[in-house]
């Protein structure tokens, strides 16, 4: 007889947290692969208009969002560079007719994008940073820091999503009495936001429920904040590096 393949995913459950509408795509995703998938975005994303930009020699496109709400900015002028902090931003790039010729190999941050050999210049050069309001300073720094002049264009605002107190209760209940399996967190802001929005009895059960993050900051956060859960480092925050982490951690607790 032949053995029945089990779905990577078969019998997790996942509460994904993401905004809109990548949180519907990924929760598609996950049922593709066999798994159950609960989304409660704890983030909205808005628009901000940005004045059009000067000119540059680079432009560095800080998330798929940036893309989305900030191509328009760009002036593709010869011999302009794009870069992207990740795999998901490098493919929207792609999408919209400008692709990135720098992507970082590996972790997806502004420390892993700094360290790219191809960023690197002799000269000073104008780059122009596309990203969301509030973002790290690490990237225009640094640049200013090299000689580089430096241009920010905030072209959209992340804020807390409205979500009826009854929906809320309907997710914890379910949470309580069927488990939730993970929960899926992109950034900082989106822990502290999933935090407000819970309960006591879903911030409890949040606890002790296994945490899948693109980077060691926010699983860092999430300890600060009291959950004990296991974490699971994801090597980007796409979808597919999400399902992976999910599906890898899944076959070994199968195994053991």
């Amino acid at each position: 007889m032949i053995p029945m393949i089990m779905p990577p995913l078969a019998e997790l459950t996942i509460l994904v947290t993401r905004p809109e509408p990548r949180a519907a795509q990924l929760c598609e995703q996950i049922r593709q692969r066999g798994g159950d998938a609960i989304a409660l975005p704890a983030l909205q994303i808005e628009p901000v208009s940005a004045a059009p930009a000067d000119a540059h020699d680079m432009v560095v496109f800080l998330s798929v969002h940036a893309v989305t709400h900030g191509m328009h900015l760009v002036q593709q002028t010869p011999g302009l560079k794009v870069a992207a902090i990740g795999r998901a931003t490098a493919a929207a790039l792609a999408a919209a007719g400008l692709p990135a010729q720098i992507v970082p190999d590996a972790h997806f941050t502004s420390e892993a994008l700094l360290a790219h050999p191809d960023l690197a210049s002799d000269a000073p050069i104008r780059v122009l940073i596309v990203r969301g309001e509030g973002g790290r300073q690490v990237l225009p720094q640094t640049f200013e820091a090299w000689g580089w002049e430096v241009t920010v264009r905030e072209v959209y605002r992340r804020t807390p999503s409205v979500v009826a107190p009854q929906d809320i209760a309907a997710i914890e209940q379910r949470w309580a009495e069927e488990g939730i399996d993970a929960v899926t967190l992109t950034s900082v802001e989106t822990l502290q936001n999933l935090l407000a929005m819970l309960t006591p009895q879903g911030r409890s059960l949040l606890t002790t429920t296994a945490l899948v993050a693109p980077s060691e900051r926010i699983l860092e956060a999430a300890r600060t904040q009291g959950l004990q859960g296991t974490a699971i480092l994801a090597a980007a925050a796409d979808d597919d590096s999400l399902i992976g982490a999910l599906a890898h951690w899944h076959t070994r607790a199968r195994e053991h």
